[in-house]
């Protein structure tokens, strides 16, 4: 059986985490961000410049690896919850379902209310004033399905460890 109590607690988690890095780096530097923003957006902005791509680099390598390491050592405490149920499949349905929903978070309060919140005349990013992309759901719904398939790739990487540390 699934262990809900555990999985809603690893996710609160997770999208705490997840929540404040994205927000910090969006308050402090937009323009990290421009390769996840529709093309108009991306087409009026300004390319990012190569201390831009080094930051992006920079910032965004460590929060991935940590996002992963989270999701392994979150996932180690569901062997106990599931007994001899445990197995890999167990360990990557978990480690999905925590890549999901945080994806689902992502789409709902990240992008589409946040994005409603985004003043278009007033961006963020410099020199995109007005960009139809600022009020652009479908085009993160899209990313949102993307990432359903990226998530069963990084759930099979994640399940490894997590059932060989179990």
């Amino acid at each position: 059986m699934f262990p809900f109590s555990l999985f809603w607690s690893d996710l609160l988690i997770i999208i705490v985490y997840c929540t404040a890095f994205i927000a910090v780096t969006i308050y402090w530097k937009p323009r990290m961000w421009l390769h996840d923003f529709p093309a108009d957006i991306q087409a009026l902005a300004p390319p990012k410049t190569p201390a831009e791509k080094r930051l992006t680099t920079l910032v965004g390598t460590p929060f991935v690896v940590i996002l992963f390491l989270l999701v392994v050592g979150l996932s180690l405490d569901i062997k106990p919850a599931l007994g001899a149920g445990f197995n890999f499949g167990a360990a990557w349905l978990y480690a999905y379902a925590l890549f999901f929903g945080f994806n689902l978070w992502d789409l709902v309060v990240l992008d589409w209310i946040g994005l409603s919140l985004v003043d278009p005349q007033h961006p963020p990013i410099a020199g995109t004033e007005g960009a139809a992309g600022w009020r652009d759901y479908k085009f993160h719904f899209y990313g949102f399905l993307k990432g359903c398939v990226i998530g069963i790739v990084f759930a099979a990487i994640a399940a490894l460890p997590i059932s060989l540390l179990a």
